[in-house]
């Protein structure tokens, strides 16, 4: 489209697109207007049909040639804005066009979201980036486990769970990511080891409830908090045992919070296992950070945790110590286990691994029988009572 005449272009504002207007360029990273990419904020392209002048602050500074083109990013009192306050003139010395409303409207869209993913990042990672980017930095996946999203937690780490990585695909985009290592970089200069007071301060109050449907669901918790950011729940999770610093956070797309079904998704045996997978990679990455050893996961100690977590959520108890009078000592013993030194964790009500995680580790005796070092062998069990609500115990052990 050729225009002649000085005045000010049309251009579409961020009220003028709506999300569903963007959901088919999820993933785009460009838009193209005839082989070239059309820059954010640019609204046309400028020819030079003859000599002409480059303008700033009213003194011509240069003589364009004929043949140069330029993007184009204002249009007004008779000169076209072509970037970092240059100008020239809008005369018939040069050829004006502009791309299409809906070429506009996608420049914004990817532009809106490419400000969104940038919000957080971890070891460079964003939502909305692709599952082939998380790839070439880490390869592939160490652990494909299901979420409470209906989706998979797939965990990466670069060697024994150095910057481990908790990502969860949508079309193989990012959708939703985890870490409790110090490759946590924000927009607002927060991260992994930054104050509880310094986040607040940043980003204000955190978010009391969650509403889903005709559900409300209260999130108030002294020990993380939780804030919407550009279309994501970012969870911030504090560490009390150091002065009420962030030990991990974690980001989700809201979409994907909102449709996941009541407080704790779909409860199914699939999902049992893949927490008591994670609870166990999750374990390891803690003991990582804490500069001590791997634990080995334990299939007769794992037969011992499900059991425990499965007779408190049949009968309805919640305790170390099960309805016949049997410690974990003696549950482990049962199951064949000759131990030096042995430890258990319990937990139940924390909608997923991730956040019964960050409670034991802001819990004094469980975060030690997670840090103790004398410790080589782990098994996790889950179970769900009636209610969907999970129970989980940790079983620790050295022989």
């Amino acid at each position: 489209m050729l225009l002649a005449a000085a005045g000010w272009l049309w251009m579409p504002s961020s009220s003028m697109v709506k999300a569903e207007d963007c959901e088919e360029l999820v993933g785009t990273e460009k838009v193209w207007w005839d082989g070239a990419e059309l820059k954010p904020g640019q609204i046309g392209r400028l020819t030079v049909m003859a000599p002409t002048e480059l303008w700033l602050s009213n003194k011509a500074v240069k003589t364009l040639p004929s043949g140069a083109v330029y993007r184009v990013y204002a249009l007004g009192g008779g000169y076209f804005g072509v970037g970092r306050g240059y100008g020239i003139k809008n005369d018939a010395r040069v050829r004006y066009e502009t791309p299409s409303r809906e070429k506009l409207a996608a420049a914004l869209c990817v532009q809106q979201a490419k400000a969104n993913m940038a919000d957080v990042t971890m070891n460079g990672v964003a939502i909305g980036d692709s599952r082939a980017k998380v790839e070439a930095m880490y390869g592939t996946a160490k652990r494909k486990t299901k979420n409470a999203y209906g989706l998979y937690w797939e965990a990466y780490d670069q060697g024994g769970y150095k910057n481990f990585l908790m990502v969860s695909y949508d079309r193989d985009r990012v959708a939703a990511m985890y870490t409790n290592q110090p490759i946590v970089q924000t927009k607002k200069g927060t991260g992994i080891g930054t104050a509880k007071t310094v986040v607040e301060a940043r980003y204000g109050r955190p978010l009391a409830f969650i509403q889903k449907k005709d559900a409300v669901y209260d999130i108030q918790n002294d020990e993380y908090g939780t804030y919407l950011v550009n279309g994501r729940y970012v969870t911030f999770f504090y560490d009390r045992y150091n002065n009420n610093r962030v030990d991990g956070v974690l980001v989700v797309n809201r979409a994907l919070e909102d449709e996941k079904p009541g407080f704790y998704g779909t409860t199914t045996e699939e999902l049992r296992t893949a927490y008591e997978y994670q609870i166990f990679d999750l374990a390891n990455a803690a003991r990582r950070l804490h500069g001590l050893p791997a634990l080995a996961w334990d299939a007769k100690a794992a037969a011992a945790a499900r059991e425990h977590s499965e007779d408190m959520a049949v009968h309805h108890y919640f305790s170390h110590t099960n309805l016949q009078g049997l410690s974990p000592f003696d549950r482990l013993k049962r199951h064949g286990i000759a131990y030096r030194v042995a430890g258990e964790n319990i937990a139940y009500g924390q909608y997923e691994a991730i956040f019964v995680h960050e409670a034991w580790m802001h819990s004094l005796g469980h975060r030690q029988n997670l840090l103790y070092p004398d410790f080589t062998r782990l098994g996790v069990g889950v179970a769900f009572n009636s209610f969907h609500q999970p129970y989980y115990s940790q079983e620790f052990y050295a022989p």
